[in-house]
């Protein structure tokens, strides 16, 4: 039996046309899914923004920075790039705020040197001297400064 002879001789399949339909109609669909995901990505990230400017206008605005990080030079000490290292440290800070900061603790390179130091007011230089354990030059050190409300401030001398 030849099944040629029961059917006309028609092609199986989808037609060209029809193909051509769903293919665009697939494209469309997935790149409107990528579109909406990408707006939406858009959006999370310009609310998330928002919110953390907000956030930073309603907190206290403490702006610290360091003026100057000096180390006295003792002849105790060894010498560092041509000068003495010293122990005795002067660190003064500018608050550029608008809250004052009092400082309780000055963090040098991990050691806590706690102490009653003056209030810093905004608008005004603070300068704090204290004696480190041991000797160190004036470059490549670490100062955290630390009020008692948990805020703090760290800079790279």
């Amino acid at each position: 039996m030849n099944p040629s002879r029961h059917f006309p001789s028609s092609r199986g399949g989808v037609s060209e046309l029809y193909a051509s339909v769903m293919m665009v109609g697939v494209t469309l669909a997935v790149g409107g899914l990528v579109a909406t995901s990408a707006l939406g990505q858009f959006v999370l990230a310009n609310d998330a923004a928002s919110i953390n400017a907000t956030t930073l206008e309603n907190s206290p605005s403490i702006q610290l920075g360091l003026v100057y990080f000096e180390v006295a030079s003792s002849t105790s000490c060894p010498i560092y790039g041509g000068y003495h290292e010293g122990t005795m440290v002067e660190v003064a800070i500018y608050d550029y705020g608008v809250a004052p900061f009092t400082p309780s603790q000055i963090i040098l390179n991990g050691t806590v040197y706690a102490g009653n130091y003056a209030s810093l007011l905004p608008g005004s230089l603070g300068t704090y001297a204290f004696t480190t354990e041991t000797c160190l030059h004036s470059a490549g050190q670490t100062v955290v400064v630390v009020d008692s409300a948990g805020g703090e401030a760290q800079f790279g001398s």
